[in-house]
């Protein structure tokens, strides 16, 4: 990512309630899931609170994606908006914590974790896109009746007992 995310922290850990608002937009390179990959500058808006077990990061992240429709395969390009809230320690005791070393916060992997979770699963154009070719793949046909549906002659014993015949 860059260095523009690795923000000392130092004075502000040593007053607890001290806050810093930060704004930094940053280019990302290959990040991306099986469908979407980013694609342009990450804008951050961020505000970082001292707090007693470290350093409290809220705010948002926006960047556009580019992918692939899972239904019509016809290229995507859009954009998205994350709302954050993650904590800094200096000794982080689990995974829900990012560390804070030698007075610094680096926070190329809090980005990626949002932006990873931001993207989409399974991209759509539309809510309503109905595939590569609707005519050969009709969507949202209703269901055969009974009647109209083949029998299975494995089952022939079985509609004999529930006819009664």
């Amino acid at each position: 990512m860059s260095s523009e995310l690795l923000v000392p922290v130092a004075e502000l850990l040593r007053r607890p309630g001290s806050q810093r608002e930060l704004s930094i937009q940053v280019d990302v390179e290959g990040l991306s899931t099986s469908d979407a990959a980013v694609h342009g500058p990450v804008d951050l808006q961020l505000h970082l609170e001292s707090v007693v077990s470290g350093l409290e990061v809220t705010g948002s992240l926006s960047a556009g994606w580019r992918g692939s429709c899972r239904r019509c395969l016809e290229p995507i390009e859009q954009s998205v908006q994350q709302d954050l809230r993650e904590m800094f320690s200096g000794a982080p005791s689990d995974e829900e914590t990012y560390p804070i070393q030698d007075g610094e916060a680096d926070l190329t992997p809090m980005v990626r974790d949002c932006l990873v979770l931001a993207l989409p699963i399974a991209p759509l154009c539309s809510e309503d896109c109905v595939g590569p070719a609707p005519d050969a793949y009709p969507m949202n046909q209703p269901e055969p009746s009974a009647e109209d549906r083949p029998k299975d002659p494995r089952w022939a014993a079985l509609d004999a007992l529930r006819t009664g015949q």
